[in-house]
């Protein structure tokens, strides 16, 4: 992408002091697919993938609320089969399928709604995605790529792949945790992603970088996010979204904690017009919204 702004997107969020929760992309339903060829801006579009399996997957996609179709690759091959995965980040149940197929044309007997009801091709692996994409943001190739090159060495390289385009490239380099969906930003080194990844693996979650489960939507990431600030608990599945209630710019939203039965109460401001940065490489400015931390109550 040509940069039309001398300055790049990462830089303008963090002069403006832009906080990264509750921005992580909502999806319940990730489909991945591996494509080695070459990756455009566009690059499921522009892929040499049949347009009978590019219809087929759009198709699904539509049939499946809050899915999101991401393309994944490799440095390195040593299957000569291409991975396809189906990760569902639900807060109750998340849960990985795991597919290898011979060619594109394999997926056309795939359909999603069967495979989220199965209980086979079920994978007890996690797997990392990270956007490495500098054809479609300047900052995913920048800081994307060195950090997926020492991922691929690491001790989770054999589950680390690079993805097409996540989404808040401004947050370069920002990976994904599957299948819980958990949305890390501003990563610079593959050793502090090994490092998230090591306490994921043991069912935690690390704030410091953390943009948000894209189960939640925005709200409720923000809202998440404070409540592990609050509370200092990182364990994933401690709490239970309640409910969620918004009165203008403003939204209660209450856990459950599960290991001692409390009820958790947040109070959030959305501020519309927060920050003012430029979201992607090359675009104008534009305001962001932030939310703030009203109230919170145990009980």
């Amino acid at each position: 992408m040509p940069i039309k702004n001398k300055m790049l997107c990462f830089e303008s969020s963090l002069n403006a002091n832009e906080e990264m929760y509750g921005t992580a992309p909502r999806v319940d339903v990730w489909i991945m697919l591996e494509y080695r060829g070459h990756w455009s801006g566009n690059t499921f579009k522009d892929s040499k993938i049949p347009k009978s399996v590019k219809a087929h997957l759009n198709k699904e996609l539509k049939s499946v609320s809050n899915s999101r179709l991401q393309l994944i690759k490799k440095q390195e091959n040593s299957d000569n089969d291409l991975k396809f995965y189906v990760a569902v980040s639900d807060e109750a149940n998340p849960r990985l399928y795991e597919f290898s197929i011979n060619d594109y044309e394999d997926l056309l007997s795939l359909k999603i709604k069967k495979i989220l009801k199965s209980n086979e091709n079920l994978s007890q692996e996690k797997i990392y995605i990270i956007c490495t994409n500098g054809e479609y943001d300047t900052c995913c190739g920048k800081f994307g790529m060195p950090v997926y090159l020492d991922m691929a060495k690491g001790k989770y390289g054999s589950q680390s792949w690079e993805a097409n385009h996540i989404g808040g490239h401004r947050f370069a380099s920002t990976f994904v945790c599957l299948p819980h969906g958990l949305v890390y930003g501003r990563i610079r080194e593959g050793k502090v992603a090994e490092e998230l990844i090591t306490q994921y693996e043991s069912g935690n979650i690390n704030i410091s970088s953390y943009r948000g489960r894209s189960c939640h939507t925005s709200e409720v990431q923000a809202a998440e996010y404070y409540l592990r600030k609050e509370t200092g608990i990182s364990e994933i599945s401690e709490f239970v979204t309640e409910s969620l209630k918004k009165n203008d710019k403003k939204f209660k939203i209450k856990f459950f904690a599960k290991s001692d039965e409390t009820m958790h109460k947040i109070k959030l401001r959305k501020d519309e017009n927060a920050v003012k940065i430029i979201k992607s490489c090359g675009d104008n400015n534009s305001y962001i919204p932030q939310f703030r931390l009203l109230d919170y109550q145990k009980s």
